[in-house]
């Protein structure tokens, strides 16, 4: 059996627990349904589910445990990893582009530019291994390229794009970089000593990967049509409902409220008013008033 076919198993498993617990008869059910569509080899008997259980574990870091008393298959630790939700994500949307070329060209995706996705392997690497790495990187803001050399700590996503979290050497601090503005990469045999910095603690109140402004609560009024869409695809993790009523909906955020975040604001134009902090609603109130200019 190829791979394709043992993790294409092991994602439908996840899947089908997750919406509610399975005896092994309503597993096996459900797999030969999913083979009927999709052509692949999903056969699996008792033994095969065990070992496909570690292999859940090991792979995806979900639990699933058998309960005796109610004869089921259940996820035992719910999915809490973000990360691990994208990576099965995207394994999907591959199955689906690969499942047969009548069905993959009714699939559009969006047309993107390069997103320097190419550096993901060598990088992961240098991170795994802490090798120091040098590259040439090209600023929007200067038309000259510059070199540089760094301790890798992480790779993050933000806004369709991926960014290297890292420690500039010559700069002595934490900077990130656009994946899709490292023009060269070399990956040095140097070993560096592991930097004590939390990725996600850093950047738990950033929208993006800004966080030149200070966190503080962030309240939004959103039209009651406009929150329908906010509420199915939050703005923020921080993102907590504070009223509403047939007209309006308040959301409040505690986020950096730094350029992207007031970006994302205009995107919404009158559907959206900054309820506080004061400085926030000013800010995003003169940038309409500049674009009200360029209109007169």
């Amino acid at each position: 059996m190829a791979k394709r076919d043992f993790i294409q198993r092991y994602i439908l498993i996840i899947n089908r627990l997750k919406s509610r617990a399975a005896t092994f008869e309503e597993l096996q059910d459900y797999l030969q349904r999913q083979q009927q569509i999709t052509g692949d080899k999903l056969e699996m008997s008792q033994r095969t589910l065990q070992r496909d259980l570690n292999e859940i574990r090991s792979l995806f870091e979900i639990d699933i445990q058998y309960n005796r008393r109610e004869g089921v298959y259940e996820i035992v630790e719910s999915i809490t990893e973000k990360p691990i939700e994208r990576i099965i994500e995207s394994y999907e949307i591959i199955s689906a582009l690969n499942y047969s070329e009548k069905v993959s060209q009714r699939l559009y995706l969006e047309q993107r530019k390069n997103q320097g996705t190419e550096h993901l392997h060598g990088l992961l690497y240098a991170i795994e291994n802490r090798f120091e790495i040098s590259f040439t990187h090209q600023s929007y803001w200067k038309e000259e390229q510059e070199l540089r050399t760094v301790h890798t700590v992480a790779i993050k996503e933000s806004q369709n794009r991926w960014y290297l979290i890292c420690y500039d050497v010559t700069k002595k601090e934490i900077r990130n970089f656009a994946l899709d503005r490292i023009l060269t990469l070399k990956i040095t045999d140097k070993k560096f000593t592991a930097i004590p910095f939390d990725v996600s603690k850093y950047y738990q109140h950033a929208f993006g990967v800004e966080t030149y402004e200070p966190a503080q609560k962030i309240v939004l009024q959103f039209t009651a049509f406009q929150a329908k869409y906010i509420t199915s695809l939050p703005l923020h993790a921080s993102q907590e409902l504070i009223s509403e009523n047939e007209e309006h909906c308040e959301f409040a955020y505690f986020m950096h409220p730094t350029n992207d975040f007031v970006m994302e604001i205009l995107k919404y134009g009158e559907e959206v008013m900054v309820v506080s902090p004061e400085s926030l609603k000013q800010t995003v109130k003169q940038r309409i008033l500049n674009t009200a200019v360029l209109y007169q």
